[in-house]
């Protein structure tokens, strides 16, 4: 496996006006499981290429285990990598598939025939599909043949790193779940370096260990999956992250001892964010209470979800003098009653960048 670190690291294609990749600098530790999570044209492809080999930075340097392997080939590396659509040999059982990646290096690696077929047995026994291994390709469905893509990507014992390029885009919505948790329960369990890359929220913060954001470019926060969402570094992760995404409301909390400066907001805030389930709704056209950050409104939207204790849970969206609010909780209130949206915990931000954690005391 392989600790890589990433140094100042860019990239601009031939003939562009600017750069696809910004410098970026993030260390990825050795057995970990890492994603990298933007939407279309974040840059997300552009570095897995770099780490992959297929493209040499423009400046700064890829490092695996502190060896720069900037201009280095995937094989030099010693990398595998799983894609969206699964490539197997078509002509080949599932065991060879799987045997493939070691037989064809056998005398690199000095594995015997019996070897191989151990090292098949327990990734086969990992992914649990042993029941497959005398089967061919075209008798597989598209989740059982991403299993053996990705079986045959873990294989090798001595591989560095594995790069999961959208390894789930293709696979069925009800699949998609039972295919993350063999990936995630086989990673912890061999320990293995895996960077994913993805668009999906829901894939990147139930698989990795970190997860990085980016956007234009760059990676605007690494952190867990819990701190990525509870304290977003900048407004478009708060937004990008969450479904639906947090809420920003203009503010000047000026120092005159308003609600904003008695909750510790400092006066140089713009902004503030909370998520949907950090609000509550109170029914009835009442004023803000003075103590509390608030806001009145009027019920435009409920989304069922559920029930919760016999009652409607969802989310409630209310617009008023703060602008479009959406709250999740219970539902209080039909389309067109007035209500009072009350914090329970918000954020506060300046030119876009997180300031302060503040709760509704």
């Amino acid at each position: 496996m392989a600790n890589i670190t990433l140094e100042e690291l860019s990239f601009t294609y031939p003939g562009a006006a600017q750069p696809t990749l910004l410098p970026i600098s993030v260390e990825i530790k050795d057995g970990e499981a890492f994603a990298l999570l933007g939407a279309s044209g974040a840059g997300k492809t552009t570095l897995l290429n770099l780490l992959s080999g297929l493209l040499v930075p423009t400046t700064g340097r890829i490092l695996f285990d502190g060896v720069d392997v900037s201009e280095q080939s995937g094989s030099q590396r010693n990398l595998a990598q799983v894609f969206q659509f699964p490539v197997l040999y078509e002509s080949l059982t599932v065991a060879d598939n799987l045997a493939f990646p070691l037989s064809a290096r056998k005398a690199d690696n000095g594995l015997s025939g019996s070897d191989i077929k151990a090292r098949v047995a327990k990734i086969a026994g990992e992914l649990d599909i042993e029941h497959l291994l005398k089967r061919k390709p075209k008798a597989l469905s598209l989740f059982q043949k991403q299993l053996v893509a990705i079986g045959r990507a873990l294989v090798r014992p001595d591989v560095s790193v594995v790069l999961l390029d959208e390894p789930l885009t293709a696979v069925e919505p009800r699949t998609k779940w039972q295919l993350r948790q063999s990936l995630k329960r086989l990673q912890q369990e061999l320990g293995v370096t895996m960077i994913y890359v993805t668009h999906d929220q829901t894939e990147a913060l139930t698989f990795a260990d970190r997860v990085g954001v980016m956007a234009d470019g760059n990676i605007l926060q690494t952190a867990s999956p819990q701190e990525v969402y509870e304290h977003p570094a900048q407004e478009f992760v708060g937004f990008f992250i969450g479904s639906p995404g947090m809420n920003f409301v203009d503010i000047t909390p000026g120092a005159g001892g308003n609600v904003y400066s008695h909750h510790g907001v400092a006066s140089t805030a713009q902004r503030l964010g909370f998520r949907p389930e950090w609000a509550k709704l109170v029914k009835g056209a009442v004023a803000p209470e003075l103590s509390k950050v608030s806001w009145s409104g009027t019920v435009t939207l409920n989304q069922v979800l559920g029930t919760q204790d016999g009652q409607p849970v969802g989310i409630t969206t209310v617009m008023g003098d703060a602008g479009e609010l959406k709250v999740r909780g219970p539902i209080t209130g039909a389309s067109g009653d007035k209500v009072v949206v009350v914090l329970d915990r918000f954020i506060s931000f300046s030119n876009e960048k997180y300031m302060a954690s503040h709760y509704n005391d």
